[in-house]
Formats: structure tokens, sequence, C-alpha cells
């Protein structure tokens, strides 16, 4: 059984503007502005290479074992920023009524499997104007990211929003996130903290509070708000016009590294010219975060997860999609009826040219390096008010109570209904559009949307 990497884990981040060669910090205390000697610097002084930045569209962020981020842009002085102890350890408490801050909270994707440690994953991921959510605003936001986490341990975690809480999910949860959020990305994220990621040096005025559009940023954060560093430098864009081959500039690319020797995770993101890059070392939560955990009574040291935590078991990539409506109004102060419900996903989400490498197994996308492959039903997961305390993290298990247990009376059970149509849609989507059966060394391709692009029929009531 698998969880997703949820946005309560955003804890910290470096608020920081760069436009050519000049700095606007939040607050010079935390952060200190310097310039570095060449672009080699983080290269250097984190021991990856990729972290050598050589133009003013070059960014990359280093984080040391000790918790001190860095960062640096290749313009023309190498503007570095340092933030010491940026390592924040706060895990998420339940609320004392037990029910989520938020109205709904969705997470639908494939996840794979690996046999052992990745050494690479590359994909692409279309960022068109054609793929935002018909409707989407203050109160909500949509995300597509991908996470690197350890091996999941989940068997004794009880079907409730506080059954995610302690320290079955504190490590296995988490994982090195990267988001591509649509929409606004500073709202009230309920069991998440605030996060309005604008350390970026593209373009000027991404300090906007409300963007109709594209953001992307690199991330490294362990679930439940556990702990977290520093967002990397945010690449923005206002979305293609049109999701075509020739339009090179619509498109988002990643790349993992995962250097087993000296257990670092590289991410690094390019986007029409732009390129950010981060880097955390293994050793960070060795050091740092086991120790706290374990004072703290969060983990016992005997706990599975800090053996993960010891043994560098970054064994499994996840593509999800996660949607948030934090209030069940929409901002004119009516319900959402089922019919806009629907409105607030996106019609088509996709992950094209996925090609991973496993440690131990030749080529690209080798089959017999994989336990399974992008399995569609792996990612879904279900919270929020709408559903009271309770949790789903099983489509199958989700119908079950739809139709033996929930109360068909209940004014909510229209929303409910909506919503399994929905999840079925995108499931019979992610099936039917999934390639990882090709031969090995072929690139796969999935997307994640309705069916014909069409809103269920349960949705189209307006009750």
């Amino acid at each position: 059984m698998c969880r997703t990497l949820r946005r309560s884990t955003l804890s910290v981040i470096v608020v920081l503007l760069v436009a050519s060669t000049t700095v606007s910090c939040a607050s010079q205390d935390e952060a200190q502005v310097t310039a570095a000697p060449d672009g080699e610097y983080l290269s250097d002084l984190c021991d990856q290479p990729q972290l050598e930045v050589q133009n003013p569209d070059q960014a990359a962020v280093c984080v040391t074992p000790e918790g001190d981020a860095l960062g640096i842009v290749g313009d023309s002085t190498f503007t570095t920023i340092r933030k010491s102890d940026a390592f924040d350890l706060d895990p998420r408490k339940c609320p004392a009524d037990g029910k989520p801050p938020v109205w709904l909270r969705y997470y639908d994707g494939p996840n794979m499997f690996a046999k052992d440690n990745y050494e690479e994953i590359t994909f692409s991921m279309p960022a068109t104007r054609a793929a935002l959510p018909t409707i989407y605003n203050t109160q909500s936001l949509w995300d597509q990211m991908t996470i690197m986490q350890p091996i999941p341990v989940f068997s004794d975690v009880a079907p409730t929003y506080c059954g995610f809480g302690g320290p079955k999910t504190l490590w296995a949860n988490g994982g090195f996130n990267f988001e591509l959020t649509a929409g606004s990305n500073a709202f009230d994220v309920g069991d998440a903290r605030e996060v309005v990621p604008i350390n970026s040096p593209w373009p000027a005025g991404s300090n906007d509070t409300f963007y109709d559009g594209w953001t992307s940023y690199p991330l490294m954060a362990l679930g439940n708000g556990a702990g977290g560093l520093p967002a990397g430098y945010v690449v923005r864009t206002p979305g293609g016009a049109a999701d075509t081959p020739g339009a090179t500039d619509s498109m988002m690319n990643a790349k993992y590294t995962v250097d087993n020797d000296k257990q670092v995770v590289t991410l690094e993101l390019a986007y029409n010219g732009l390129t950010s890059t981060y880097s955390v070392p293994q050793q960070l939560f060795k050091d740092r975060f086991l120790p706290e955990a374990i004072a703290a009574g969060d983990l016992a040291a005997d706990d599975k997860q800090v053996a993960q935590v010891n043994d560098f078991m970054w064994r499994w990539q996840l593509f999800t999609n996660t949607l948030t409506i934090q209030k069940s109004t929409n901002p004119a102060g009516e319900d959402i009826t089922p019919s806009d419900l629907a409105k607030y996903f996106p019609a088509i989400s996709e992950y094209r040219n996925i090609r991973a490498r496993v440690k131990g197994y030749d080529g690209t996308n080798n089959p017999n390096a994989f336990e399974n492959t992008l399995v569609c039903a792996k990612g879904f997961e279900l919270y929020g008010t709408l559903f009271d305390d309770r949790l789903f993290t099983d489509l199958d298990d989700y119908t079950k109570w739809l139709n033996t247990e929930a109360d068909k009376t209940d004014p909510r059970n229209p929303q409910w209904q909506c919503i399994e149509a929905i999840a079925r849609s995108r499931l019979a989507t992610c099936v039917a559009s999934g390639s990882e059966k090709n031969a090995s060394g072929t690139d796969w391709n999935v997307g994640i949307g309705y069916i014909n692009g069409q809103i269920p029929e349960k949705c189209e009531v307006n009750t």
C-alpha cells in the first residue's frame, strides 16, 4: 500500500527575488547575499557537477549535510543566497476534532516500484493553457507533482484522517517533490503552511500572490509536515497556447539523478532555456532528522523508518495529480455544486517521455528492474471535511463505502457520487493512455483526465 506526499509537507522557504544583479530578501537576518567566485561554486562545494551555472537563465540550490541552504544565479556576479539552519522539523498534529482543515483534498496517479534504487529518471510535462482546470481561485489549488519516496510502510495506518499522524507516516510518507502549480500558488492551505514560492530570477513580478498560469519548483520535504527545506528556484510560465510538437516552450522537462555512492538526490527543471537545479544529501536526514525525531518521541530507534533513512532506500517514483479545495463555498459564498466540482479538475494532465534507469539493471525502462511499472490506481487518496474524518486510499474501498455505508439522505451524497464518477473516469483514462508495456528502452507516457474530455453524468446536477 502506498501514500502520496501531501502539501502539509511544505514548511520552510527561502523568499527572495533576483532580478539582474540585485537581490531582495524577505529578511536580511535570515539570508546572506554574497558574490560567488564563479559558476562552479556550488558544484565544487557540494560535489555535484549539475549545480554549475553558466548564464543568467540558470540557477541552483544546494543543501549541505548540516542543513544550510545555498543558492546561486549565473548572472554577471554569480549572486548567491545563504540561509543557515534551513531544515525544519515540526510534525503535523491532528486537530482536536479529528477532522481535516480542508474541505476536499484529492490525489490520483500511477506509481511504479523498482527493485532497487533509481539512478536517473527523466520526463516531460506539458504546461499549456488548455490543461488548466476550468475553475480555480484563491480557495483552490491544483498541482501536478512527482515524488521520490522511500519504501512505504502503511500496513497498520487507521482509515481516518488522524490515522496519518504519528511515526508510521513521519518518514515513509515523504519524498523529493516537484510541483507544477496551476492557478493560485498562495492561499489558505489548511493543514499545510502557507508557502509563496517566489525565490526566482525569472520573471520579474513572480511575487504576485495569485498567478493565472503555471509555477514550477523543486522541494525536499517529509510527510505530514514533519520536516522540510527551502524550495528551489521557481520557473513560472503562463502556459503554452497550444500543446503541439512545435510548441517546445510549452514543455517542462525534469531530470532526477540519484548518486547512490554519495547518497545525494538532485533534480533539474528546464523550461524554454531556463534551468533550475536542486540537490539534497541523505546525510542531512541521518544527522538532523533522525536525532530530532527520536528525541521528540515521533520515532523509536528500532522503527522501520529509521532503517530506511540509514540505508538510503529511495526505491520508487510516484507520478500524481493533486487538488485542494479549501472551503465548501466558492468566493461568492455559494455552495460548490457537483456540476461545478468537476470543473475544478483538469481535463487532462500528462507525463511524457518517461525514462528510468535502476541501479544494477541495463538500459532505460528495463521491465526486469521493476516490481511493477505505472499502476494507475496506486496513487489514489481522498479526504476532507466533505467526508468528515474519513480517509480513503483505495478507489474500490471508496466505492464500497458509497454503495453500502454512506447515508443516501445526506445532502452531500450528490457530491460524493460525483467524486466517485470523477475518480473512475480519471482511472480509466490513465489505464488507456499508459505505454509502460512497451519494449525495453522505449519511452513511457501517461495521461490522466476525463474520458473523451467529458464531465461525468453524475456531476451534471446543481444540488
